[in-house]
């Protein structure tokens, strides 16, 4: 299967400073952890870390030789993404985009992708959205929210309650891509819309891309937010007190 997973690791966020080090157990931190889920199912060769950061590359050079670093300034993950593809000399002919802060992975999820690959001849990407059962996820806006055509195609993504009479979904950061589509992302036209909600698979959206999205109730949320620490690793983010500070050794 030609397929590779890119994973972008930004530590310039806002929500959570330095975050894909910020360490969510004794041994592991935020972006190892999400790594250590891939690589039980892809290949350790065929999975790649586009960062903006030294510090990254230095934290995670024992655990993979394919860290690619972009000095550039990019708007997104996706974008960085997009530049990192020039120095990947396999030519890959899909693309697998996982952020870094995706530390519950499981393997269905990637089986899932790999089984629905066909569906790629007809469309220019494919994704997985999630029914909402709790309604307070409807207007956070850490969870990204998206509605469908009658074909599955993505018609609509906002970080609000989508008001269209439709039902909304919930998207959780992976989204496979093919060869063509990816590389040209960077060259794509950013929309007001997509700068306005601040999500970068809108880009695509509102340039006619064709993205399909299965629905999977088993994808688990990707941590957003300091209070999605605070949810999911209590103990360790209480001793960090100031994250942005967080020194990997």
């Amino acid at each position: 299967m030609s397929i590779c997973v890119i994973i972008p690791a930004r530590v310039k966020s806002k929500r959570i400073p330095n975050k894909p080090l910020v360490k969510i157990s004794k041994k592991d931190f935020l972006l190892l952890r999400t790594f250590k889920k891939i690589v039980k199912k892809i290949a350790q060769e065929d999975i790649y870390i586009a960062t903006d950061s030294k510090k990254v590359l230095i934290s995670m050079k024992r655990y993979s030789k394919n860290i690619i670093l972009i000095s550039r300034n990019c708007l997104n993950g996706t974008e960085r993404c997009s530049y990192a593809l020039e120095k990947i000399k396999k030519k890959y002919k899909y693309y697998l985009i996982v952020s870094c802060d995706m530390p519950f992975l499981n393997n269905k999820i990637f089986a899932f992708f790999i089984k629905k690959i066909k569906a790629l001849k007809n469309f220019d990407g494919i994704t997985i959205h999630a029914n909402i059962t709790d309604p307070k996820i409807l207007n956070n806006k850490s969870v990204a929210k998206i509605t469908l055509k009658k074909n599955n195609i993505v018609e609509n993504i906002s970080r609000l309650k989508i008001n269209n009479n439709k039902k909304n979904f919930s998207h959780h950061g992976l989204v496979l891509l093919k060869r063509k589509v990816l590389l040209n992302y960077k060259r794509i036209k950013n929309t007001a819309l997509q700068l306005k909600e601040d999500n970068e698979w809108l880009k695509l959206i509102e340039n006619k891309y064709k993205i399909f999205s299965f629905l999977n109730n088993s994808i688990k949320p990707e941590i957003n937010t300091k209070n999605d620490l605070k949810k999911y690793f209590p103990i360790r983010f209480k001793y960090y007190k100031n994250i942005a500070r967080v020194d990997i050794k």
